[in-house]
């Protein structure tokens, strides 16, 4: 249950760590550390956890809105491409 607090934490660090994810891949100027870094763990941790892929996709909905909130004009369209890359990899035609 997301009220549990262990649950809470673990989901809490998911989204911290995507955002670190999402600006090195900005600072480097490629999607090369989701691909091959942040992908394939959420592949293989996240079934093991029985955490469904559109709670994942959910999150993922939540943080683009709060990107757009949080950051200037400039720094969100810094991220969207990565962010749009993502979006992608982690869709519901991908992930089942």
């Amino acid at each position: 249950m997301l009220s549990d607090p262990v649950v809470k934490t673990a989901s809490i660090r998911d989204v911290e760590m995507l955002q670190v994810y999402l600006w090195v891949c900005a600072l480097e100027g490629s999607i090369a550390a989701i691909q091959q870094e942040l992908f394939p763990l959420y592949v293989m941790l996240y079934p093991t956890l029985k955490v469904q892929w559109e709670m994942v996709r959910q999150m993922m909905y939540l943080l683009r809105y709060e990107i757009s909130d949080h950051l200037t004009p400039k720094q969100s369209n810094t991220l969207m491409p990565y962010f749009q890359a993502l979006l992608q990899m982690f869709s519901s035609e991908i992930l089942h």
